[in-house]
């Protein structure tokens, strides 16, 4: 059962079975947007690592500095592995970018459905 243990102005994060969830609540993802929900989650995990799924369902563009920032050490400290979560063409698109051009620094994986996601980051916790 998922448990909402953080909700600001751009994001969300919840927690199920020692998997985190961050939700991306805005359509446009800038710097200040990604620097905050990653000093967020920070702020919620209190210095633990979790797998985490990222939901960007909402997400329609965001900036380079942003994607180079959540894929960079800092972006991902604290993570274990990301699942990307979305529902559409354009979120498949956004994701796939991502992870190629980006690089995230772990292991990330782009899921359209949540079980699949919640059971790959299974093998993280």
């Amino acid at each position: 059962m998922r448990t909402t243990i953080f909700e600001g102005e751009n994001t969300i994060v919840e927690k199920e079975n020692d998997i985190l969830i961050g939700i991306f609540k805005k359509e446009f993802v800038d710097l200040e947007i990604a620097e905050k929900s990653v000093k967020d989650r920070l702020k919620v995990s209190e210095g633990k690592s979790y797998p985490l799924l990222i939901e960007i369902k909402n997400v329609k563009n965001s900036t380079l500095e942003a994607r180079k920032f959540l894929a960079s050490e800092k972006g991902c400290e604290g993570v274990k592995a990301a699942a990307i979560l979305v529902n559409s063409s354009l979120g498949r698109m956004i994701g796939n970018f991502f992870i190629f051009f980006n690089k995230p620094l772990l292991p990330t994986k782009l899921f359209i459905d949540e079980k699949e996601a919640i059971e790959w980051l299974k093998n993280y916790k």
